[in-house]
């Protein structure tokens, strides 16, 4: 099994930009003076603004969200809110991109139907801008197109991820991500080239081919163009970011308005950010709770409290040292293994009466401060992987999706039954996906498919005597009772019947060969008593193989 999630990046936030970029003048001022100083007109802090180009600036004291006027700013009477994630990148942070230097400025903290992402407005020492979209463990580095394709991209209606195709620059790209995208409430810090409005519905498309990346936004006609690629913190060369202690320290608090209410299901007490977080998972029934109205208000009763119970073999808050990092398992997600064509049909709408789990697997998220997401994949027959979601696409076989030089080994559907812990977007039980692996080499590729998004992973098999090493586990590798399809290899009968049928004939071949029969005797005694044994020890693996699995009965 493979692992791959990627969340839509950039793409969302670019009717905003093209207006201002369309407009604004393209000279910025470094960092190091700022262009306009005024004071907070809410608690009469210092607000400094670095950009020619600022229209919205955050007080850093207060978090009012102010709007830039002539030569002053208006409070526009609403907090910027924003949500302390899991981000190495703050305010101030500098690094290289290509060969110019560049400092952050400026952030946008959205929200979109499965999860929260930032946006960092970047200023280059030539003056010129751009921004880097940081969603989950993805990075990309956008700026808006130079040209026009040499044909226009196909209308929004008629796009699907997966199937659809746009040529750039003679690079064929794949649509990755199509959606609607609704942003309310999004949240700021430092400042940004355009008023941010309380809410802004718009429909984006994004594209990869390889390591770049497209975004078309359909808030113009024709759709406004942005290009880019993926890039690795490593590669950026930062400077002045976030230190573990703070991350661990801060991340998933709140910083501004918060809203605390007792769960409807079990009592607890639940905390969320109004007009931030339109859902929540209580943390002691992982029940699923709606905020929009502003009340905590039951959308799904959840029975995870008995499955988060059961025994994981990494629990939540495990650490382990892989690769001389230290990462904490903060997350859990247990998944049935579905028929491929019923996973498809669900996948394009279709119904399917009574689905019947093949197999499971579990997918443990792990995160380390400074390098960011790292995925840990456990099959029920106890194999071991660990997985990481490709920003760079594998180079792909004309229009298809397979892989140059990968071979197919199988399809199959995933439906999440039951998770456990924090993720980087919003996961939902009986969300199903259809995935497909591709051998390469030592390791996997799978291209793991959902109504709205197509991403790639590579998974790296492990053995469970690294994982025991890493995280100080004393027990032996787990066993299980049921194996995963396709992987399943049912016991070949016609294979022991071969052996019977030997066993049978192998006294009269040998009293035929030894003339004075003890030799014979002996031999026959000896190879039927290992043969039984192995018959004994056949028919008890297959009947474990063909046992019914208590847990998932119960």
């Amino acid at each position: 099994m493979s692992k791959c999630w990627l969340p839509a990046v950039s793409g969302s936030l670019c009717a905003a930009r093209a207006a201002v970029r369309r407009r604004a003048d393209k000279r910025i001022f470094p960092m190091s003076e700022p262009f306009f100083k005024t004071d907070c007109p809410s608690c009469g802090a210092p607000v400094h603004a670095h950009s020619a180009t600022a229209v919205t600036l955050v007080c850093g004291y207060c978090n009012s969200l102010l709007l830039r006027q002539d030569d002053g700013v208006v409070d526009t009477g609403r907090d910027s809110a924003l949500l302390e994630d899991f981000s190495p990148l703050q305010i101030g942070t500098t690094g290289t991109f290509g060969t110019q230097n560049f400092t952050l400025v400026g952030r946008l903290q959205a929200r979109y139907d499965v999860g929260v992402w930032n946006e960092w407005y970047v200023l280059f020492d030539d003056g010129s801008s751009g921004w880097l979209a940081e969603a989950g463990d993805q990075y990309v580095f956008t700026v808006p197109a130079a040209e026009r394709p040499a044909a226009e991209p196909p209308p929004f209606d008629a796009l699907a991820a997966g199937e659809s195709r746009l040529v750039y620059r003679d690079k064929a790209f794949v649509a990755s991500d199509v959606r609607h995208i609704t942003l309310s409430q999004a949240a700021a810090e430092g400042e940004l080239p355009f008023a941010l409005p309380p809410q802004m519905t718009n429909r984006v498309a994004d594209w990869r081919c390889e390591h770049l990346f497209l975004t078309t936004d359909y808030a113009a006609e024709p759709p406004e163009i942005f290009v880019g690629r993926g890039v690795t913190l490593e590669e950026l060369k930062l400077g002045h970011t976030r230190s573990s202690e703070t991350i661990a320290d801060s991340a998933g608090r709140l910083k501004g308005t918060r809203r605390a209410e007792s769960c409807p299901n079990c009592g607890s007490e639940v905390q969320w950010i109004a007009g931030l977080t339109p859902t929540v998972i209580c943390p002691s029934c992982h029940s699923d709770l709606s905020t929009d109205g502003g009340k905590a208000e039951l959308v799904r009763q959840n029975g995870m409290r008995q499955e988060q119970q059961r025994r994981l073999t990494l629990p939540l808050g495990a650490q382990g040292r892989i690769n001389g990092k230290t990462y904490t398992v903060i997350g859990a997600v247990c998944k049935d293994e579905l028929d491929p064509d019923d996973a498809w049909r669900m996948l394009h709408g279709g119904y399917v009466e009574e689905l019947y789990p093949e197999g499971q697997w579990t997918e443990y998220l792990l995160f380390e401060p400074q390098s960011g997401f790292l995925w840990l994949v456990e099959t029920r027959q106890g194999e071991w992987s660990v997985s990481e979601t490709l920003n760079r696409w594998p180079t792909l076989q004309g229009q298809s999706l397979v892989p140059r030089n990968g071979r197919k080994l199988y399809d199959y559907g995933g439906r999440v039954r039951y998770a456990v812990g924090a993720f980087y977007w919003h996961i939902r039980a009986d969300d199903v996906n259809y995935y497909t692996d591709y051998d390469q080499g030592q390791s996997k590729l799978c291209i793991e498919r959902s109504p709205s998004e197509v991403a790639w992973s590579k998974s790296t098999p492990v053995s469970y005597a690294h994982i025991r090493e890493w995280f100080g586990l004393k027990a032996d590798a787990p066993a299980y009772q049921a194996k995963m399809t396709p992987d399943r290899q049912a016991f070949s009968w016609p294979k022991l019947l071969k052996y019977v049928f030997v066993l049978i004939n192998l006294p009269a071949i040998l009293t035929a060969l030894d003339r004075d029969g003890f030799t014979g005797f002996a031999l026959v005694a000896g190879i039927t008593a290992a043969v039984a044994w192995f018959i004994i020890r056949a028919g008890r693996f297959a009947g474990l193989m063909n046992e019914p699995n208590q847990d998932d009965e119960a």
